[in-house]
């Protein structure tokens, strides 16, 4: 084709409309004459021949019928890099996800969502700068035929992409071997090599009514993280992704299957703000098996939960390394070069549990420089002895966590209640280094669902594991236990002005040493006390 008949071509449409139109043609995808997606035939059809990368799609006002996505069995369509779809507004356009045909297959479906590699050899498929905004999306979990699936909104994988005013309703997963993800966006990927993406976020949007469902698979409403919770060695960290001023409701802290209200990892200064959780048992952000560099939690409202921000890490990656030398530079401290008789898979910053013979050697240490795939560095008090044998295995942990301003309130009545709770599981030994590195939890609320108080609750305010370095400050706990604000394995420790709403000092306790921790009011009270005397 030459040029001159190129610029004659119709230009392409970078708006297009649809529409749920009766009685007439199938449309030309203008303001004035939407295209018709009025079943889900004809709107999986607009879908995936009508729209290409950078188109906005506009939805008036109805209900429009999808398959969807999903990566397990052959679904509707896909959403393509830079595209924007737009509905007429929240309840006023739903898009509703109809069966996906499964059959038994065990699958997890999205009414917009794509696969997240492409050809062969697979490469990373990103839809850069997409979006999803201002409608609703009906899961309809209850209405799908298949018995072993997982319904969720919106999953996307890519730079600056964003989903903002979505309600989802009736999401959820009929089996245990499929959780489900409510609305999700990806911060990173390992599946074709590794990709870490930036400005990945969520934002006003509202997840209610979860579809009934008697199966224990943990569901995930608001999600910035992997795709999944299964733990890998090689992971990715997204810049700057957000979770902010979102609402859910979940029904229950001890509904069936285990809710999660939002969940953020693989990621650096990562950000979760204004959001309100309610009737949820880990308001979250929850992460279990997947290392977080940085992030902020301020700004959150947490309603009748058995936990807020809940870090359940200091687990392991489950695939330990042989190590086969270790050798030792400096004067004290020692950088150690640890040899592993397989691929590591450590990137600098990960967190690695030395178990050697001898013990003394044993320690969790940050990797501060990658040889080669069998070499890695780390720093460590001194050399304790010759290895004779070890291994070396990836812990899963958060590097700088900063938790201020939310209020929590907890459920009433029920054990292993904690406000705020970053743990390791009880990973030792320890050395230079810890599951966690700096944890700071300040300015915080914490109480009871609408202010009730029983002395035999046992529901706990703060309770931290494993940080290098801790400072508790300027949090205003209402909770039954003499001692509500807790740590065990930490470092350097510092706690200031922690009261109760009467302006009570509370101590910080060594859940290991059984023991108060002083503070400057505690000394000044002992100073002049020693004066008087």
């Amino acid at each position: 084709m030459s040029l001159v008949d190129s610029l004659l071509l119709d230009p392409y449409p970078f708006d297009i409309w649809i529409a749920c139109r009766t009685g007439s043609p199938g449309g030309s995808g203008t303001l004035n004459d939407p295209y018709d997606g009025s079943t889900q035939a004809k709107f999986d059809s607009v879908m995936s021949t009508k729209v290409g990368p950078n188109t906005r799609v506009h939805l008036g006002p109805g209900t429009f019928q999808t398959r969807g996505y999903s990566d397990e069995v052959s679904s509707g369509w896909q959403i393509q890099a830079g595209v924007k779809i737009s509905g007429s507004g929240m309840d006023v356009t739903t898009l509703q996800l109809v069966d996906a045909q499964t059959g038994g297959t065990a699958a997890r479906l999205f009414a917009i969502g794509h696969a997240l590699t492409t050809g062969a050899p697979a490469q990373p498929n990103l839809v850069d700068f997409a979006e999803v905004c201002d409608m609703t999306v009906d899961c309809n979990l209850a209405s799908q035929s298949g018995s072993q699936v997982a319904c969720g909104a919106v999953r996307l994988m890519g730079n600056h992409v964003k989903v903002s005013r979505v309600k989802a309703t009736n999401w959820g997963t009929k089996t245990n071997s499929k959780p489900c993800f409510v609305i999700a966006v990806l911060t990173g990927d390992a599946t074709a090599g590794l990709v870490e993406v930036c400005d990945a976020g969520i934002e006003g949007c509202i997840a209610v009514l979860p579809a009934a469902s008697a199966a224990n698979a943990p569901v995930t409403v608001l999600r910035a993280g992997p795709m999944d919770d299964a733990g890998v060695e090689i992971e990715g960290f997204g810049k700057g992704p957000f979770i902010r001023n979102c609402f859910v409701d979940c029904g229950s802290p001890i509904a069936t299957p285990e809710y999660r209200g939002l969940s953020m990892g693989w990621c650096k200064g990562g950000v979760v703000e204004g959001n309100q959780v309610h009737n949820t048992k880990y308001g979250g952000p929850y992460q279990e098996k997947a290392t977080t560099r940085d992030i902020v939690v301020r700004g959150n409202v947490f309603r009748n939960v058995a936990k807020g921000p809940f870090w359940n890490l200091g687990t392991k990656s489950g695939a330990s390394k042989s190590l086969t030398g270790l050798s030792f530079a400096g004067s004290g401290p020692y950088e150690a070069t640890a040899t592993t008789g397989s691929n590591h898979n450590l990137s600098v910053g990960d967190r690695v549990q030395l178990l050697c013979t001898p013990s003394a050697l044993n320690g969790t240490f940050v990797v501060t420089s990658v040889v080669s795939q069998t070499q890695f560095k780390y720093i460590t008090p001194g050399p304790t002895g010759s290895l004779s044998s070890g291994t070396a295995e990836k812990v899963y942990g958060v590097g700088k966590l900063v938790v201020e301003g939310n209020v929590v309130e907890l459920a009433t009545g029920s054990d292993g209640l904690i406000g705020i709770h970053v743990d390791d599981n009880g990973l030792s030994p320890q050395a230079t280094d810890y599951a966690h590195g700096d944890v700071v939890i300040r300015q915080n609320k914490i109480r009871y669902l609408d202010g009730w108080l029983d002395p035999a609750w046992s529901g706990e305010g703060i309770r931290v594991a494993g940080a290098k370095n801790e400072i508790v400050s300027e949090n205003i706990v209402d909770c039954a236990p003499a001692n509500p604000i807790k740590d065990f394995r930490c470092g350097t420790v510092t706690y200031f002005h922690n009261d109760t709403p009467a302006g009570a000092l509370i101590q910080g306790y060594d859940g290991v040493a059984n023991s108060k921790y002083s503070e400057l009011e505690t000394e000044a009270e002992d100073a002049l006390l020693l004066t008087v005397i």
